[in-house]
């Protein structure tokens, strides 16, 4: 069961990140005139496609299950690098093919997708805590009614 619990906190987190990576790349590439709306739903659908083909979803997911547990800080922090060591692979053979904006969009993104990376771990490892202390007991992630004292 705790293993199912990280893998079902890890892809929470993950659908998080790609919905944080779309909009922070739309607005990074946006121009004037473009919808907004429609750039940024692109950029959610395309990047984790990119991210996919270079490997990032299954080191993440192994990662992710098998690090849980552990310094509050390390799930995170290696998260992040991943996420880093990933995008920047990723910018490396896209960069002959991508236009002036993308290649100067490539370190903003890469600094502002690791800050959301670390935020949504940091957040999971929060999650994952509260469900796991849950024990069977109501859960302290859902609010309590109000008890009559008589």
């Amino acid at each position: 069961m705790r293993t199912v619990k990280r893998l079902v906190t890890t892809l929470l987190e993950l659908a998080a990140e790609a919905t944080l990576w779309g909009c922070l790349f739309g607005v990074l590439v946006v121009n004037r005139g473009e919808p907004l709306l429609s750039v940024v739903i692109g950029s959610i659908l395309a990047l984790p496609v990119v991210l996919f083909l270079h490997g990032y979803y299954v080191t993440r997911l192994l990662t992710g299950i098998a690090l849980r547990g552990g310094s509050r800080w390390l799930y995170p922090a290696i998260a992040s690098a991943l996420f880093a060591i990933h995008t920047y692979i990723a910018f490396v053979h896209l960069k002959p093919d991508m236009s002036a904006l993308g290649k100067v969009v490539g370190v903003r993104f890469i600094a502002g997708g690791t800050c959301i990376v670390f935020a949504c771990a940091c957040g999971g490892n929060w999650f994952l805590s509260k469900w796991r202390n849950a024990n069977g007991r109501r859960s302290s992630l859902l609010p309590t009614p109000p008890q009559d004292s008589i």
